[in-house]
């Protein structure tokens, strides 16, 4: 924990974090969770926060009553003016200077990495960001706009452009739900953590990592001093967050959970103990990670009871670090009645096989051509159109509402235009069935996937669409499999990027295949 960390500008940047309401109000229960947990996390002092705003921010404005239009809520809020958050405003002005002085190209996008340089990590983690995409986000909301840049034309991988200095319409100048509180994002202990495993456990901030979060400094000391090796990244840009090894055991973790739920209820109904795969006792907690380091020993996850010392860490259990039984963690092995076993995600093997014997899957042209038709490679819809349809270079560059309307009109125009539509359908039943021979030459070509949402297991296909070379997406079949009815189909459900597909699959064991590995799996 850091000596003096600075509580005015922790304050300030939970305030930042919390999401903003009407007239810059914030909720004054989130906005004290938020101040205490970067407090705990920095720091064993104990804030009195009404008092520190009162000597802080003397002209802070409290409503007792506020009620945000069309609901019932009412509640307590408060405001800090703008002209009063000192390190808010210093930052927020060093940005917005170098979007005015920094050349742009002739849409108004520079390079993100030009932010990064010129805002220190020091200024932004005092504040409790995790990153400076985190402050940009909170301070300017919808008015700074991010892509993804083309290295076709050596473009930095990340683009940004102020849309205020555009002239835009839908530039917002206030933040709009600045925290970011998505199921694989949570930036009190780091990124890509599912919410099962934020819930349960606290991963403390390392002292020998002072610039990094419990969560990213606990996966990070798996991934280089622990784990087999494995490339846990997609590209370069993700090659510090793993951001495949934190899904990995996020979703592991829930699994876990799942798995000792049904245990639990078959335990129950034959009146003995459960076989539970995540073990607690009075003190401890330990589950098997499903990873092995290099002598193939299983890794454990240990964590520690938490004893309720520090109010603003609201998890049952404060994690201890990643390790083998055969370590300094076997005291804590011992005191269990035994190993806990790793998640399962199938009960017949023959679930990891696809069976050619079954008829080619059925195929849902709605769902892939005008849901999901973002997925598909721009190259391969536009070899089948006939009509001038304004295609854009770079759909990742537009606003997400103009880029969902852009895929709208796309497939709209597909369907209006049988000739396009019997292209697109039939090059992809085409990839379909050159997906099932290479299937039925080489078993390994389907790729078991796991669907958490369904708890179940799926079937991945390569198909090449574009190119015959080249794998564009995976689609994933549902096997409809009742022998006393003599039924044997597949579906196909939905169609994956390789990020995605890799995503999912990984989570069963790392795929043995010549389609699917993480470096082809790129961000798209």
């Amino acid at each position: 924990m850091d000596q003096n960390p600075n509580f005015r500008a922790l304050l300030e940047g939970a305030y930042a974090q919390t999401p903003t309401l009407a007239g810059n109000f914030v909720k004054f229960s989130e906005f004290v969770n938020r101040f205490s947990e970067l407090v705990a996390e920095r720091s064993e002092k104990t804030i009195d926060v009404e008092e520190f705003i009162k000597a802080n921010y003397p002209d802070a404005k409290y409503e007792p009553n506020f009620k945000p239009q069309d609901t019932d809520d009412v509640f307590l809020a408060f405001r800090i003016a703008p002209n009063k958050l000192k390190y808010v405003g210093e930052v927020k002005k060093k940005i917005e200077s170098i979007f005015k002085t920094t050349q742009t190209d002739a849409n108004g996008w520079i390079p993100f990495a030009i932010v990064g340089q010129k805002i220190t990590r020091t200024e932004y983690e005092a504040m409790g960001f995790l990153s400076i995409r985190d402050v940009v986000r909170c301070l300017f909301g919808k008015r700074i706009e991010f892509r993804k840049g083309d290295i076709t034309k050596r473009e930095a991988p990340v683009q940004v452009r102020d849309l205020k200095l555009i002239g835009r319409e839908d530039a917002n100048p206030t933040p709009a739900t600045p925290r970011i509180t998505t199921t694989t994002f949570k930036p009190k202990q780091g990124s890509y953590l599912g919410d099962a495993l934020d819930k349960y456990a606290y991963f403390p901030r390392p002292k020998d990592m002072p610039g990094l979060k419990g969560w990213d400094a606990a996966v990070n000391t798996l991934a280089v001093n622990l784990a087999l090796e494995e490339r846990w990244y997609y590209d370069d840009a993700d090659k510090q967050n793993r951001p495949i090894l934190k899904n990995y055991l996020s979703f592991t973790f829930e699994r876990l959970q799942y798995e000792d739920k049904l245990e639990t209820g078959v335990a129950a109904k034959s009146n003995r103990q459960p076989r539970l795969k995540v073990l607690e006792n009075q003190q401890y907690a330990v589950w098997n990670t499903g990873l092995v380091d290099n002598i193939y020993d299983p890794i454990y996850a240990y964590f520690r009871r938490n004893d309720g010392r520090q109010p603003a860490i609201t998890q049952p259990w404060i994690f201890l670090g990643f390790n083998t039984a055969n370590s300094s963690q076997q005291k804590i092995m011992s005191s269990f009645p035994y190993r806990p076993e790793r998640a399962s995600y199938f009960n017949d093997p023959r679930e990891l096989l696809y069976d050619t014997r079954a008829t080619e899957p059925t195929l849902d042209w709605e769902h892939f051509l005008k849901d999901n038709i973002s997925r598909l490679p721009i190259g391969f819809i536009k070899k089948g159109y006939a009509d001038n349809f304004p295609f854009v270079d770079d759909p990742l560059a537009l606003t997400k509402q103009n880029r969902e309307e852009y895929y709208r009109n796309m497939a709209d125009a597909i369907y209006a235009d049988e000739d396009w539509k019997q292209f697109v359908t039939t090059r992809f039943r085409n990839a379909v069935t050159v997906a099932l021979a290479r299937v039925a030459w080489n078993y390994k070509t389907a790729i078991p996937v796991y669907y958490p949402t369904a708890k179940k297991l799926q079937l991945l296909l390569p198909l090449a669409l574009e190119d015959k070379k080249r794998i564009d997406v995976a689609l994933v079949c549902n096997h409809v499999y009742k022998p006393e009815e003599g039924v044997n189909n597949y579906e196909g459900r939905t169609i994956f990027t390789l990020q995605m597909a890799y995503n999912n699959a990984r989570l069963i064991t790392r795929p043995d295949s010549d389609w699917l590995m993480a470096d082809m799996a790129t961000s798209n």
